[in-house]
């Protein structure tokens, strides 16, 4: 069983690096080479004398394990190299040998390579502190938006990036199509779409949270500050079932008043508010980038070299 197992994984080490894909143009060679075939023999099968051809190659395997028959291969193969080596060496082509990766790497089998988004989220600090200063300062890139509910946010760690855009490289088999980073001002989309929650966003069409004076341009989320809540203490007293919690027994007569004739306007989110002041806003506030990249090959020695660091660091 051993011997099996061993045989297999032989087999499927020397077989599955050229039919997994892994490497796309060596493995479309493969398989168009194997589709070629295939329907040559179709053709001309009938004309092939296969059992000679079992026959003569099977007696040649049993054979060639044989002590003198091995012993004569050898010698003939001993005999080859020595005359190879008496030989002048050849005359220098004037167009050297191409290798064969060479050549497989200008095949060009696909006229449109694969194009994907990344993105990279662009994060903002300042300190809440009564006597420092309220002006936000860059922080770094990250590939996360370090929401509030983030698990490293959770579990009090800072955020992990660049510091710089020019630092942003490509994922690993990826280059760059587009030549500069975009600003995506829809955050509301990425923000529902990731169910983020606790952070307010600028509306379209609404003033940047800088202010009217300023330039800056707009596509912030930016955390709540835990001062700050969306609901007021009549909300909150509303939500646990306590009416009359905090409130004058006067307007308590006006309210009941109002809710039976149906004019009690419904609270509105924070987060659908769009900009309330820089008072409402926390610590962190984050937007996104966006940029374009393409598809390109891999060779074996950098995939090797890409899993071997990928190990490392686990």
């Amino acid at each position: 069983m051993a011997d099996f197992s061993d045989l297999h994984d032989s087999a499927v080490s020397a077989v599955a690096p050229l039919t997994n894909f892994s490497n796309e143009e060596l493995s479309s060679t493969v398989f168009l080479l194997c589709m070629l075939l295939t329907a040559g023999l179709f053709i001309t099968s009938h004309l092939i004398p296969w059992r000679y051809i079992l026959l003569v190659s099977g007696n040649a395997a049993i054979l060639s394990k044989h002590p003198n028959i091995h012993d004569f291969i050898q010698n003939i193969a001993h005999d080859m190299a020595k005359e190879a080596a008496g030989q002048a060496p050849p005359l220098a082509s004037a167009s050297p040998e191409v290798p064969l990766t060479r050549l497989l790497g200008d095949i060009s089998l696909d006229s449109f390579p694969e194009e994907r988004e990344v993105e990279i989220f662009e994060i903002q600090y300042r300190s809440l502190a009564p006597y420092s200063e309220s002006d936000w300062e860059s922080f770094l890139f990250s590939p996360v938006p370090y929401d509030p509910l983030s698990p490293s946010r959770i579990a009090g760690d800072r955020p992990k990036g660049c510091r710089f855009f020019e630092d942003v490289q490509p994922p690993a088999g990826w280059a760059w199509k587009s030549k500069k980073w975009e600003l995506d001002l829809d955050c509301r989309e990425w923000v529902v779409e990731r169910m983020i929650t606790g952070v307010g966003f600028e509306v379209p069409g609404a003033p940047s949270q800088g202010g009217p004076g300023t330039d800056e341009i707009g596509g912030w989320v930016w955390d709540l500050s835990s001062s700050s809540s969306p609901r007021g203490d009549d909300g909150v007293a509303s939500a646990l079932g306590y009416q009359d919690f905090g409130s004058n027994p006067s307007l308590c007569g006006d309210k009941k008043k109002s809710r039976k004739k149906g004019k009690e306007k419904a609270s509105q989110d924070y987060e659908e508010k769009g900009n309330t002041g820089p008072n409402v806003m926390g610590e962190w506030r984050r937007r996104r980038w966006v940029r374009i990249v393409n598809r390109i090959g891999m060779s074996a020695g950098k995939e090797r070299e890409k899993d071997r660091v990928v190990d490392d660091n686990a």
